[in-house]
């Protein structure tokens, strides 16, 4: 974004503080030197100087708006261009075409920071050589294995080939939620006019994602409860469950679209006070709109001595805490126990 006139001449004001002396042409007399420096130092706003800065200010600011307008108008329109646009869309703002380029009118609209609704956004594209790997390769059996044009379309529409997918979600208490009908119609909308000619926009924006993490928890008994009323609080401060604290956390700052790993959930457990040995049973995941008990996804299921997936992303882009809503069904469920190595005959098994 090009610098306004006042930032401009505010540096070179600033740059003229640093200089201890202007060193006048050595052709001038004393006292036309004299004369210099006094009107290259005056305070006063209505000096030459400073009309003159004002005057090369303006040169440069007309420049840099030159510069900035011709690198928006041939800049390249790639995923983190759509992305950009998304974060930037301002609802309630008419959009007009100004100077070559969609431009927002932002008259009436007290604050632009806050009309801005998008405040996550994950852009993907499914490539044609990922759906067709082989395709205009020669091998043994048929010397030109492209599809027939039939064929081909078909399989291109179905797996979504070209369509540009963007899961966006705006930011209520601090996390992350979905449009509603109405802000998701406005927005596809405004995507569509803006988009590139043949360029398929798919906005997504759903409740997030269901998640239920199962684990067992071996504790120092002397630091948290094992049992009862206060299981899994601090002994020297009951309004604290570390654990349980540590896993919402974890799950409420993933990155947006971003992968859940949970090597690295089971790292931060490890570091809470009290915990001694931290072990994953089971995680289950599934979209907003799916069962989790009958249609979930266990992807990760250490009971089973195989399903230990290394990652996943949730579909909607991001997992939903809101573990007390009648329709979630996921939540934190631990199991604690004291952790005995030296007593409990089953850690030696």
């Amino acid at each position: 974004m090009a610098r306004t006139i006042a930032e401009i001449q505010q540096e070179i004001l600033d740059q003229k503080a640093k200089e201890g002396q202007f060193d006048a042409l050595q052709i001038l007399t004393p006292n036309e030197k004299q004369t210099l420096e006094s009107e290259l130092t005056s305070t006063s706003k209505t000096s030459i100087w400073r009309l003159w800065v004002y005057i090369v200010a303006t040169a440069i600011w007309m420049h840099e708006k030159i510069v900035e307008r011709n690198a928006l108008l041939s800049r390249p329109h790639t995923l983190a261009w759509y992305r950009e646009q998304a974060l930037n869309y301002i609802a309630g703002a008419d959009l007009i075409w100004k100077d070559g380029y969609f431009q927002f009118d932002t008259t009436g609209i007290p604050s632009i920071e806050e009309a801005k609704i998008i405040n996550h956004c994950a852009i993907s594209e499914r490539l044609f050589s990922d759906v067709f790997p082989n395709d205009g390769q020669q091998n043994e059996t048929n010397n030109n294995p492209t599809q027939d044009t039939e064929s081909l379309i078909r399989e291109y529409y179905y797996n979504q080939v070209g369509i540009v997918t963007m899961k966006v979600a705006k930011r209520i208490n601090g996390l992350p939620k979905a449009l509603t009908t109405q802000e998701r119609t406005i927005f596809q909308a405004y995507m569509n006019q803006i988009k590139d000619a043949g360029t398929q926009i798919r906005v997504v924006s759903t409740t997030g994602d269901k998640i239920r993490i199962r684990l067992e928890v071996y504790v120092d008994p002397l630091i948290m409860y094992t049992d009862g009323d206060n299981e899994g609080r601090l002994v020297k401060d009951l309004s604290r469950k570390p654990v349980e604290e540590t896993i919402k956390n974890y799950i409420e700052t993933l990155e947006f679209n971003g992968a859940f790993v949970p090597t690295f959930l089971i790292d931060q457990i490890q570091k809470q006070e009290g915990v001694r040995l931290p072990v994953l049973r089971t995680i289950k995941i599934a979209p907003y709109n799916r069962d989790l008990d009958t249609s979930g996804v266990d992807v990760y299921n250490d009971t089973d001595g195989v399903k230990e997936t290394a990652f996943f992303v949730p579909t909607s882009g991001y997992f939903n805490t809101d573990f007390e809503a009648d329709d979630n069904k996921g939540g934190i469920i631990v199991t604690y126990f004291p952790y005995n190595l030296q007593t409990d005959p089953s850690f030696n098994l």
